[in-house]
């Protein structure tokens, strides 16, 4: 027989295994949601590397990167706990409530579609196309980067709904820094190529 003392040192124990295990699900769930910071490394990476290709003048490039690392978190307006939903107040709320997690936000034609209609809405604005294809390309840095994750993207939406995922990197491990810590080389590079 247990006396009482033993008995609540052994339903401690229990419990303490408990939220331990639903701990580590939790952590290894999250895992699979996108570091916002690996992102923006990749999005100004993106917008550097476009105003680098298209030889923009400086004041232009510096939109342009800018531009991407907005557009580098653009994608996860759709996910209640990233930081740019955070970030945006109400309108990132509704978005994140209203939108399925990488559903329509990760997928290549809506941001096809949207740079098209504003560069023409601005055509005249060589400044405003700095800022449009800075931001695009930032977000296509979102999408390739989340199809190296295992959940993936529906990068033929509306055709098919299926998720396309090209290696099984998670979230938060060293492969993913590593991205981030690479394109953040890569921007410097890029910038130091249109500086001098």
């Amino acid at each position: 027989m247990f006396n009482s003392s033993t008995r609540e040192a052994h339903n401690g124990l229990l419990l303490f295994f408990y939220y331990n295990q639903s701990d580590a699900r939790h952590h290894r769930k999250e895992r699979f949601i996108l570091v916002g910071k690996t992102h923006l490394c990749a999005g100004v990476c993106a917008g550097t590397a476009f105003a680098l290709w298209a030889d923009l003048p400086l004041a232009q490039a510096g939109i342009a990167a800018a531009a991407g690392l907005i557009g580098g978190v653009i994608p996860d307006l759709d996910h209640r706990k990233s930081k740019v939903t955070q970030k945006t107040g109400l309108f990132g709320f509704f978005s994140s409530h209203l939108l399925k997690h990488r559903g329509i936000l990760h997928t290549p034609i809506i941001y096809i579609i949207l740079s098209a209609i504003l560069t023409l809405s601005f055509e005249d604005s060589p400044v405003i196309h700095a800022a449009i294809f800075g931001a695009f390309v930032g977000e296509l840095s979102h999408l390739f980067l989340d199809m190296l994750n295992p959940s993936g993207i529906p990068l033929l939406w509306p055709m098919t709904r299926k998720r396309i995922s090209l290696l099984p990197i998670q979230t938060g491990g060293k492969m993913d820094r590593a991205i981030g810590v690479l394109a953040l080389c890569l921007a410097a590079w890029f910038a130091f190529q249109i500086l001098f």
